[in-house]
């Protein structure tokens, strides 16, 4: 442990201005990850508090209603903060593979090295979990401005109390951990094949079998979800989580056959290189696109909401009250989606670059203008992009079909707002990641082959 702990700071500044960087990155994600949470739960507490308080005789009660809602908010943005922070975890793992298997290959343990990248990663997410209760601190007075149930939240609501700030201060340097150990299996396995850098164990189409279980779960439990009794909610919910989070199994290997069939079709030097840098590593390419295919999958599923708000209220007033509070929820959470899609996005591709310098500087030094380096990098974003979005937001509908059967898909604003909503994320991601071009250019300029 005392080895551990006296080279891990010695290993950071071994990284240089990269790993400086990288370092800004993944804390950068931490923090937007344990904000974006805290407000999310904290939604939902306030809905449930208000739940417990007792209707007046004669008035419709409602209340349950609106934290069924908000439990399914929370777990179509949860899920892709989780995948944010695991994937924080992992920025610059290349470069840090490298380091880590010459470390193993002088004799380091295995134990050593395992130690010395969940120090590095738990430190991350502790700055990045305070950072983030800040943020969450500093959001509280903005999300008690949205209003719901024909009035608006107070801070007192939306607080998480104590106890939840410390389960964030704990739990996410803890996840980071856990994310930074198990992307080590490489390093620990073969660390000479990571410093020759093979090129790693292809995907199998197993994924795709996780993925239509969980898919699957879910189709069928809404289908029965009649039959389930008081156990319908928390059924559906379960299964809708699955079936959400097997997207990012089936995701790098949708990609990896997208690579493939670009590949096929490549008549420029541009696509033949974004189709080989695609195919190479499509996780890398995942870590990108995959908070869109989240927030896709999201808009799918909302895209529902035209036709449930078309029905008529008029003689209803708390009726018409919850419609509008739907549309608004509905609203935020796709706003959030969207706006956590671009930010995920934008450092991914940043720490792309940083991996991939010593491929690009080699490839500068033989000779490849900078013009074609950009469009290649445009190009490993672009396609992969469009497919993810629509074939997440195709799967929402399929998904959801059994439960909300035919009468969800006849409204045409639904599907409009549909393509409006997918087209205002993909523009919103991909103008994230092009703010990672004066990074390249930096790379570009810096053409010394470093052996890490």
């Amino acid at each position: 442990m005392n080895t551990v702990l006296a080279l891990a700071p010695r290993l950071q500044r071994a990284g240089g201005r990269d790993a400086r960087i990288t370092t800004s990155l993944a804390i950068t994600a931490f923090a937007v990850t344990t904000g974006l949470t805290l407000s999310v739960v904290g939604g939902l507490l306030g809905f449930t508090a208000r739940a417990e308080v007792p209707v007046p005789e004669g008035q419709g009660d409602d209340a349950s209603v609106y934290v069924i809602l908000a439990w399914i908010a929370v777990v179509l943005l949860v899920v892709p903060l989780i995948t944010l922070a695991g994937a924080a975890a992992r920025l610059g793992v290349a470069r840090r593979d490298a380091r880590l298997a010459t470390l193993r290959l002088l004799g380091a343990t295995p134990r050593e090295v395992v130690g010395l990248t969940v120090t590095e990663t738990a430190w991350q997410g502790l700055v990045g979990a305070f950072l983030g209760v800040l943020l969450y601190v500093v959001l509280l007075p903005l999300c008690a401005l949205l209003p719901f149930q024909g009035t608006t939240f107070t801070v007192g609501e939306l607080w998480v109390g104590w106890e939840g700030l410390a389960i964030a201060l704990v739990g996410v340097p803890a996840l980071a951990a856990l994310s930074g150990a198990v992307s080590l299996r490489r390093v620990t396995v073969s660390p000479l094949g990571v410093a020759r850098r093979e090129t790693p164990k292809k995907m199998t189409w197993l994924r795709v079998v996780v993925a239509v279980v969980g898919i699957g779960t879910f189709m069928v439990v809404s289908s029965a979800a009649g039959q389930l009794g008081a156990a319908a909610g928390a059924a559906l919910l379960g299964a809708m989580a699955v079936g959400f989070m097997t997207l990012n199994a089936v995701g790098p290997w949708v990609l990896g056959l997208v690579g493939k069939a670009q590949l096929r079709r490549a008549s420029t030097p541009a696509r033949l290189l974004a189709a080989r840098r695609l195919l190479d590593d499509p996780k890398a390419a995942w870590r990108v696109v995959g908070g869109l295919g989240l927030a896709g999958f999201v808009a799918g599923a909302l895209s529902i909401l035209p036709t449930i708000v078309a029905v008529d209220t008029s003689q209803d007033p708390q009726g018409a009250i919850l419609m509008d509070d739907l549309v608004t929820g509905a609203m935020v959470t796709l706003v959030v989606a969207f706006l956590l899609a671009a930010v995920s996005a934008g450092i991914a591709q940043a720490a792309s670059v940083l991996d991939r310098r010593r491929e690009i500087a080699l490839q500068s030094l033989a000779g490849t203008p900078a013009e074609l380096h950009d469009s290649v990098r445009r190009r490993t974003v672009l396609v992969p992009l469009l497919f993810v979005a629509v074939g997440s937001a195709v799967t929402a509908l399929v998904m959801f079909y059994p439960l909300l059967g035919v009468q969800s898909m006849l409204s045409p604003q639904g599907p409009l707002m549909l393509v409006g909503f997918l087209a205002g994320g993909c523009a919103l991601v991909f103008a994230a990641t092009e703010t990672s071009r004066p990074l390249l250019r930096s790379v570009l300029a810096d053409t010394v082959v470093r052996a890490d």
